[in-house]
């Protein structure tokens, strides 16, 4: 029994291409790197200042919302409490 392991040629043809296709695969890589970091500086130097703008809109318009949603709530807490307080002072049971 000859357990003697052959020699493999790193240098082969076959990991030639290899070699040549995983550097084609980084170059891809690399470009589309390069893309996303040309968008991302082009979104920060040019459209940061329309999205703050929106965002500033956005806040004044929920900061109306939110003002008037509670003092709805308020209303509507303070007049069942104006109930309960008025069904107290009589002498007939609460009715839900």
């Amino acid at each position: 029994m000859n357990f003697q392991q052959q020699p493999t040629n790193i240098f082969s043809n076959n990991n030639a291409s290899l070699e040549k296709d995983i550097l084609n695969e980084y170059q891809k890589l690399s470009s589309h790197i390069e893309k996303i970091n040309e968008t991302i500086i082009h979104i920060n130097t040019n459209d940061i200042e329309i999205l703050v703008d929106k965002l500033r809109s956005l806040e004044k318009k929920f900061g109306l919302v939110y003002t008037l949603f509670k003092a709805s709530v308020y209303s509507v807490v303070t007049s069942n409490e104006n109930v309960i307080i008025n069904d107290e002072n009589t002498n007939r049971p609460l009715m839900f």
